[in-house]
Order: structure tokens, then sequence, then C-alpha cells
């Protein structure tokens, strides 16, 4: 009852508010009459009179008249309900297409008009379309595990389920994750060994996403997404339907009804911000928009509509690394051309990095619509046209080419002049859209690009902070005012990216030391003459040379290997190496080879009885690739070779793979570079980088980022933190990247340096969440928990006893997920610094705790209760003692 009452009746009377019809059935018993939920069996997925009724209500004549004839309506519905030998994605996205896109019949008899568009749904006009709610939804499924599955709210448009909602009492343990299950269990998506029949595929053939709640907190996620893909939906715009009060990270329900199910909010994510995104060769996930993305293109919309003059409608949005700036841009397209007053633009995205060219034209393509590439600079004429389309253009080939060489120049005595470049296209019905573009702030290129489109809207897109007030001024002064910001510390609150931590490791041979610089130069030159040397050093440098250096570089490697294999590898996880230049980052690889094969046969050197064999196996699993581009004709054979065999094993693709011992190519663990794939570059299996050269500012910020994407791994396990090991000491610069913000921006200062954290500071946090685990305990009267968890009890009986009491106290529900919460958390820290010495006085005390958690799960038959998301770490030693 305190479901119904807590969580779903005010979700019901909420949909009220915002205009839903609502079919309330009440809770406690099992509906027996179909036609209160406008069915005439349970069998029915679909409201199929209001799905009739429907057709003809939106489907006018220009007069106004309904031309659909029950034959044709038939038709339709036949195709919506008949998708035979196909599984839920593939019909869920023949369904989506049908409804964005509509079907079509044979003839409008009224008019004549052959083979006429019929609608689904009425984009333009939402008041045609009908909004129903129906709450336990019996759905009856002969031949399957249980006779009938009940969802707790189904959300029907025009008779079709776009949404099922689950809700749960927040007092359940893990509530949501519970909801979640259901969920899978409805649209019989759970893995099972046996493909054991649980639910009803065809509620979700229309689905456009779901929903978990327990009232204080609510998510949404689509067919594709696992339980961590799940996402808060934290603000509600337009401005205009924001009618209650909202604090920041706002996570309850009240909220995401009001931000995703107001009736037009709803019909505007189902048109134009969901795609299906191939994310790697064969696997498709759907992908509805989250709420940054929709209210920063709701702002831009506003913006292009209400600017006088394009530099009005022009503007900044700062959405962090990692956050989705692509799709982003994704769905402004989708959306302008579904907007009468701007679908005539012509659109042109701009990148400077070659290396993403092939990622944003793939991201580009799910516009829906064919993207023309410029791929020289003869083609920037392509854009001279009215043509209402998309582009792509590298910001490259706005560079002037005057096709001589400086010193040819010198050497004729000739004075150069310059090309000046020329105006493309001055109309002002054209969209700039420039990513990373603190980038393309200065220099020919940029000055070039704005030249040849005078009169352009210019939307700049950046995921690193404005970190000064010079960037910032410069930025807002060549691009217009900010648009819409999504900080680093909102973006880790949402799960859409992880923070950061930081790790010093410059050791004793501290790179800053000029006196080792000197001794090291002098070293490796001693054989030089003075004359040769000063040049030399003029122009190489003492710090290249020294970062370059084998012997350091050998010491750093077996550094990397020992912390990568303890910390990293035991969850599956990845790394980057950066070197200060190709010479470093290819032997950065060819000594990492050498330090794994040490750190191998140190393994099997051990006793038998205290070798790590799954570890042994995951060392010779591993592959080291240095991902570099080509030097000078006389590169160094080893580079060359490098560079080779990083290619023949398509290494940058094969990172991005999980572990997979039937498929050697995965076992590519860490990539050596140097400048490549330091922006951009979206691995989610990356947990760590080596950082081995000097970064400053946006490059700095840019490059840790490629460590804060989320991953979830096959065995539950969550990345919880990105790891950043610096050899180099750039954390000197992040301290003056941090150091020049003004007063004025105190609370930015205190975000970003919130994202990235020292290790030092988890060990209080460690402390606190092991404390919380004990209270919870003494809370309930068991005062010796401290006692027990430390094998400090005087005898077995007294021990007996506590565990007892201690797993009694599980028949409470709410007990329960309590113990799940703060065990989880002080889990979660315990992995983050399982190989620090003062983590090893937690051993004990974790395993004990963990066999308490397993006692509860049997008892009551809890299968929430479950390590599967606890670190390898903290699982293997928790597994050892339990066996």
């Amino acid at each position: 009852m305190s479901e119904y009452t807590n969580v779903e009746r005010p979700f019901l009377d909420k949909l009220r508010q915002v205009g839903w019809e609502v079919i309330d059935h009440g809770t406690g018993f099992i509906p027996q009459d179909p036609s209160v939920s406008r069915r005439e069996h349970f069998k029915e997925t679909i409201l199929t009179k209001e799905f009739r009724d429907s057709l003809k209500r939106i489907n006018l004549t220009d007069d106004g008249r309904s031309w659909l004839t029950g034959k044709q309506i038939d038709d339709v519905l036949r195709e919506v309900t008949t998708q035979p030998g196909v599984g839920l994605l593939e019909a869920n996205k023949t369904i989506f297409e049908l409804l964005t896109k509509n079907t079509t019949t044979n003839v409008n008899e009224l008019t004549g008009e052959q083979s006429p568009l019929v609608r689904l749904v009425d984009f333009r006009h939402p008041e045609r379309n009908s909004f129903i709610a129906v709450n336990q939804f019996r759905i009856d499924t002969p031949g399957a595990s249980r006779s009938a599955i009940i969802p707790d709210i189904v959300l029907f448009v025009n008779g079709l389920p776009l949404v099922v909602i689950e809700c749960k009492d927040k007092d359940v343990a893990e509530p949501l994750s519970e909801a979640f299950i259901q969920i899978t269990r409805y649209s019989n998506t759970r893995d099972d060994d046996y493909g054991v029949k649980e639910g009803e595929e065809k509620l979700f053939h229309a689905n456009l996403f779901s929903i978990i709640t327990h009232g204080t907190e609510a998510r949404f996620g689509t067919i594709t997404g696992e339980f961590d893909h799940y996402q808060n939906w934290k603000d509600i715009f337009p401005e205009i339907y924001r009618t209650v009060q909202i604090s920041p990270n706002e996570e309850r329900q009240e909220v995401l009804i009001l931000g995703m199910l107001n009736k037009a909010i709803l019909l505007d994510i189902l048109k134009n911000f969901t795609v299906f995104m191939e994310i790697k060769k064969g696997e498709l996930v759907k992908i509805v928009s989250r709420y940054p993305q929709y209210r920063a293109v709701g702002k831009i919309v506003g913006r292009l509509r209400s600017g006088k003059t394009p530099f009005d409608r022009s503007g900044v949005v700062w959405h962090t690394q990692g956050s989705g700036k692509s799709l982003t841009m994704v769905f402004l397209v989708k959306k302008m051309r579904d907007t009468d007053d701007l679908k005539d633009y012509k659109i042109i995205m701009v990148n400077d990095r070659r290396d993403l060219e092939d990622q944003l034209s793939d991201t580009a393509a799910l516009t829906g619509e064919s993207v023309t590439i410029i791929e020289h600079r003869r083609d920037l004429d392509k854009l001279k046209t009215t043509m209402s389309n998309l582009n792509m253009v590298m910001l490259h080939k706005f560079l002037a080419q005057n096709g001589v060489s400086a010193q040819s120049l010198i050497a004729s005595g000739v004075v150069p002049k310059f090309e000046v470049f020329k105006t493309i296209n001055a109309s002002e019905r054209i969209l700039l859209l420039i990513d990373e573009a603190h980038r393309t702030q200065g220099g020919d290129m940029g000055d070039n690009l704005f030249v040849g489109f005078p009169n352009a809207v210019k939307i700049a897109f950046t995921g690193t902070p404005l970190l000064t007030e010079r960037h910032k001024q410069t930025t807002y002064e060549r691009f217009g005012t900010p648009i819409d910001t999504y900080k680093m510390n909102e973006s880790v609150a949402d799960r859409a990216t992880v923070d950061i931590l930081y790790i010093g490791r410059t050791s004793k041979d501290q790179i800053l030391n000029k006196e080792l610089f000197r001794q090291e130069f002098e070293d490796m030159f001693r054989d030089r003459s003075e004359e040769e040397r000063q040049e030399i050093q003029k122009r190489y440098g003492t710090m290249t040379a020294y970062l370059e250096s084998k012997d350091r570089i050998r010491k750093i490697a077996e550094d990397i290997i020992e912390h990568y294999t303890q910390e990293v590898l035991p969850n599956g996880l990845k790394a980057q190496v950066v070197g200060t230049s190709i010479v470093a980052a290819c032997r950065y690889k060819y000594e990492l080879d050498e330090a794994i094969k040490a750190q191998i046969a140190k393994e099997q050197a051990k006793p038998e009885s205290e070798r790590d064999e799954e570890l042994l196996k995951q060392m010779q699993f591993l592959k080291v690739c240095a991902v570099v581009t080509m030097m000078e004709n006389n590169e160094p054979g080893y580079v060359s070779s490098a560079r080779r065999q990083a290619l023949e094993m398509n290494a940058v693709e094969s990172f991005k793979k999980d572990f997979n011992y039937e498929k050697p190519e995965t076992g590519v663990a860490i990539l050596c570079v140097c400048d490549r794939l330091l922006t951009g570059f979206d691995a989610p299996v990356e947990q760590a980088m080596y950082l081995d050269k000097n970064l400053r500012e946006h490059d700095l910020m840019q490059a840790i980022a490629r460590v804060n994407r989320t991953k979830v791994m096959k065995n539950g396990y969550v990345k919880e933190h990105g790891i950043v090991i610096d050899y180099f000491g750039v954390a000197s610069h992040l301290k003056e990247a941090l150091a020049i913000y003004t007063k004025t921006d105190e609370k930015e200062l205190a975000d970003l340096s919130a994202y990235f954290r020292g290790l030092d500071k988890e060990i209080p946090v460690l402390e606190s969440r092991f404390r919380r685990v004990l209270q919870l305990f003494q809370e309930y009267g068991v005062k010796q928990i401290e006692q027990f968890v430390n094998q400090k009890m005087v005898g077995e009986k007294e021990e007996w006893e506590i565990v007892e009491n201690c797993v009694a106290l599980g028949a409470e529900v709410k007990f329960r997920a309590q113990f799940d919460t703060y065990i989880k958390a002080f889990f979660d820290s315990l992995d983050l610094l399982f190989n620090a010495s003062m983590a090893k006085d937690y051993y004990v005390p974790a395993k004990r705790l963990g066999y308490l958690l397993m006692r509860m799960r049997d008892r009551y038959k809890d299968e929430t209760l479950d390590l599967k998301w606890a670190g390898a770490k903290v699982r293997k030693l928790i597994d050892k003692y339990l066996e």
C-alpha cells in the first residue's frame, strides 16, 4: 500500500495536472475487467479503439475532414502490431520510424491523392493526440513463467504504449535496481540461461523509454540500457513548464514528470531527441537526450529566433568533456529541420582535428541527412550554394596556401605577397557549429573561417573550462555570450562522467631539477665540443633529451606496470601512457613490454599457494601499442616497427574493446601516445592515464578528460573514477590554471577543484564510510560490532550470537536497504585504496562484513544483496575468505 500511496498515486496526480487522462485501478487487487483500461481482453498491449479513433482524428484533409477508411485503418493497425520474426530492438526501431516518419496507404478517397502519408502522431498539433495513463496495467502472458505481468503505470499516446513506469517504495533494498529488474522481466530482456519467457515484448515495441522511481528519485532509460545507463532528469525546460520550485541536482519524480512528460515535451523528445546509434560494429543502442542536451538545444533555438543580428544569434555552449556534445549537435540539427522558421539554414560543422573527422561524421549521420564532407580546399566552393544542407569541414581547409616556402623567398630576395582569403558565402542563413571552439580563437584559420562566412551564426561548443578572464573575453568577443553551461561536477553528479583522482608520481629524480638536467645533458653529450653541445641544447633542449632518456623511461615503465596490474587491470580496464615525443612514446612501448615480462616472471616465481593464476593469465594476454604519426625520413627503426605493429593490430579500435581471451586483439591494454588520442578520443574502458609530458591549461584539461567516461563491465562492476598518474609534475600547471580564476569565479574554482581529487583525500573517506557501516549496527543495538569485525571477541559463543543478531536485523527490509547502501560505499573506497599500506587494516573487517551480507542474502533470499558491483580486488578478498 505504501508504494501506491507514496509513489504511484502522486505520479498519477502529477500526470493529471499536466493534462493526461488517468485510469486508476487503485491497488491491492489484480484487475478483472479489461474494459476499464479500454481493451477487449488482457492480452492486448495497445488500446486498439483509442488507436483507431486517433488515426481518424489526426489525419484530416485541408478542410478538416477525416479521410481514412476502416480498411485503411485496419492495414495501419496490422503494420504496427505485426512484427514477425524480429527481435525487440529491431521491432522497436521499426515502430519508431513509423511514429516519426509516418506510413502510407493506397489512396485518399476524398481527394484522390495517391499514396498519401498517414500520421500516427500529430507533432504539429499536440492537442489532437490522446494521452492516457493506466496504472496496474495487467497483461496476460500464457506460456510464460508467470500467467500475467502488471506494470505499475503505462503511458499511451494515441493508444500506443510509449512509456512503462515501475514504482517502488524507497524502503525496499535497492528500490531502483529492483524496479529495473522488473522492467527487464516485463520486456523479456533479463539474462536467462535457458530462454524462459518472463514477460511480453510487444508492450515495448513502441516504447520510447521506461521510468524507474521511488518518488524521491526517478530515472529513465531505453530498451537497450543497463541499470547504470538510466539517468535522472534534473531540470525543467522551457521555463513555462517550471511550475514547481527545484533545487540543484534535483532527482525527485515530480521534476522528471514536468521535464519529460508534458505533452509537447514528450512529443518533441520522440521526434527530435531520440536516435539509434551503432556504438561498435553490430551493437546498436537507443539513445534519448539527457536534460542538458535538451536544454541547450532549446536555448540555441530560442537565440536563433530572438537575435536581431548574426552575432546576437551566436554564442557559446560549455558542456564538459564526455557529456555528449556531438549528440547535442545532432539533436540541434534534427530540431532545426523540424522547425518551420529555421529549417532553411545551411549548417556547417567545423572541426579542427583530423583524427576526429571520421568520428564526428559518423555522429552527424545520425541526423538522418546526407552529410557533405569538404575533402579539399578547392571544394569550399560547394558551400556557396543556398542549399539548406548539412556539411562538415576541417578548419585547416581555411588556411591560406601560398605554395612557396619561407626559405625560397629569403633565398630569392623576393618580398612576399600573401593571399587574402575571400568570402565564400555571405548569407545570414548559415549556421557554423564549431567543435572545441577554444582552439579556433586565434590564427589565420579561425580568422579565415569568419571571413569566408561573414554573416553566419556561430555556435561554439567547448568541453574545456574557459579558465581565465582572458579566455572568456576572447571567446565571448569572438563567438557571443554563453548559451548554456553544464559543468564537470554536474556531469559527475548525473553519472554522465566519473570524477578523476590524481596521483603525483614524480620521483626523487625530479624532472624540474635544473642541476640534474645539466648533469644528464653533460653525460649524454660529453664527447661533443662545447660549440656542438650549445647548438644541440639550443635546438633540442635538455627537457626533451631528459624525457626521452631510456634509463628514466625504463624505471617509470616498471612503476607503471606495477600500478596498472595491481590497480587497473583486475577490474578489466585499460590505460594510456603519454610521452613527450614520438621517440618517447615508442620507447615506452618497448620498455612496458619488458616490464610486463618481468612482472610475469615475478608472479611465476611465487610458491603455487601464493600465485595469482587469474592475474598471471591477464598479464600474459596484455599487449602494448604505440599510436604515433610518421617522423621525417630518418626515423629510427624501432619507431617504424612500433607504428607498423599498431596498424596491423588495429590498435585504436582493439583498445576500445573489453578484454576477451577468445579474441587476441582485445588484449591491447595500453596505448602509448604523444599527441594523438589526447582530444576527442572516446574509450570508456580507459581508466588510467600515465602522464609524462608538459601539458598546460586546455591541453591538460582535455587530455586528462580521456579517463572520465562511464563504464559498466559485463560482470556488473561500475567504473567509479578515472585516474591520472603524473610523472612530469603537471599538478603545478593544474594549480596554475586554477589559481588564475578571479574572485568572481570562486564557485567555479571550487567546482573544478572538487573534480580533481588527490588520492590522499580518499583515506578519510574510507574511514568515514567504514564508521557509517558500524554505526548502522550500533543504532540497532549491536554494540560490539566493531570488536566482531576486527576479530577481537573473547569467545566463539559470543561471536556466534553477534552473527545471529546481525543477520536477524535483516528481517527488516529497511535495514537491508541501508546496509547494502553503506557497505557498497565502503567497498568502493576500499577497492580504490586497496594496495595502499593503510588499507590493509580494513581487509579483515571487509571480509567479516561481506560474510554478514552473504548470510543475510541467503536467509532472506534477497538477490539485491550481491557483490557483483564490488571491484575485483575486494571481491577476490571476500570470496577467498568465504571459500
